[in-house]
């Protein structure tokens, strides 16, 4: 049985809990958050002790693993706590707000000999599983273009944290590493980065951000990345692939949301290649923690290695200084920590 120390009781804290509970070898032992009240609330839920800081329930509960929901700026010093206590620690992305502090975070686990779980959650979706193993099988031929879309209302977060740049990293870091992530992994590393970013968050204004990148990867794929906090409508995500032998589209608003377009005498239209409708199924937040689970008790190999998710940081905060300077970014590729 894992004990895990839940950090955190607001919205993602929450996410986390629902999924713990639908886990059989998982017991939540603690849910820590600086306010008690709603700290007990999910606690309760999962019969488990609400504390109002950390080192307290370390002390108390000696959890196997730490969950870090609480807002970026926090995560360096979660994870340095809790590789000193020997335990594993999941974290939310972004890994952090800087390099300096990724690299930080993998040394003290490494040092510890504690695993660093880095939750990039889109990997776990299944849509965005099939689009890889459809690449991967060559359905569309050598993939050339990719363009992502990620867009939905503007979070506040408990103080209003999402809107303080200092604590979430804002749209590029928060938002968009989603997709940097998703199409490193597929597309390989990345060379040049080139954004713009359109805000307002005066008082007086509604806030809204939108940041707009495109990313020249090694391998020759260009990967056209938008990401938008203050999208009027539902939030949506989409991802079109062009290859030389064909596209591959996903949109949530669609009722198909997963085609495969290959152009053949065959068939006029998509159909030639039957797909599964993958918009329901399995919440993506209880297959990647089952996922972590089976990592920690040595039935699996992580999907996401901190390495990668330092990747997908690095690329992050390249676009925003691109954005930040109007200037085009190379990116050093760097050993891994």
């Amino acid at each position: 049985m894992i004990r895990v120390a839940l950090l955190g009781s607001g919205a993602m804290g929450r996410t986390h809990a629902q999924a713990y509970a639908t886990l059989p070898d998982v017991h939540v032992v603690a849910v820590v958050d600086h306010d008690g009240a709603s700290a007990s609330v999910v606690a309760a839920s999962l019969g488990a002790r609400a504390y109002t800081t950390l080192a307290d329930a370390l002390d108390a509960e000696r959890p196997g693993v730490i969950d870090c929901c609480w807002p970026t700026s926090l995560h360096r010093t979660v994870v340095e706590e809790a590789a000193s206590h020997g335990s594993h620690v999941i974290c939310e992305k972004p890994l952090a707000l800087t390099l300096d502090d990724g690299h930080a975070m993998i040394a003290a686990c490494r040092a510890a000999g504690t695993r660093l779980l880095v939750a990039q959650v889109v990997r776990f979706f299944p849509a965005y599983h099939a689009l890889t193993d459809h690449i991967r099988e060559g359905r569309i031929g050598r993939p050339v273009l990719c363009t992502l879309l990620r867009q939905g209302f503007y979070p506040t977060g408990r103080d209003g944290w999402y809107r303080d740049e200092a604590r979430s990293g804002g749209v590029f870091l928060d938002l968009m590493i989603h997709d940097f992530d998703w199409a490193l992994r597929q597309f390989g590393s990345a060379e040049r980065v080139y954004a713009r970013l359109v805000a307002t968050n005066s008082a007086d204004a509604r806030p809204y951000a939108q940041g707009m990148a495109t990313v020249r990867h090694r391998s020759g794929v260009i990967s056209g990345v938008t990401g938008t906090w203050g999208y009027p409508g539902p939030f949506t995500t989409a991802v079109e692939i062009a290859g030389t032998g064909g596209l591959l589209r996903y949109h949530t608003d669609e009722s198909r949301p997963l085609r495969l377009l290959v152009p053949t005498e065959a068939a006029a239209s998509d159909s030639a290649v039957p797909l599964p409708d993958l918009a329901g199924g399995d919440d993506p937040y209880r297959i990647e923690l089952a996922h972590f689970v089976d990592v920690l008790h040595g039935r699996a190999e992580p999907l996401v290695r901190p390495e990668e998710a330092l990747d997908a940081l690095r690329l992050a905060l390249a676009a925003r200084a691109s954005a930040a300077t109007n200037k085009a970014q190379c990116i050093n590729e760097e050993e891994s920590a």
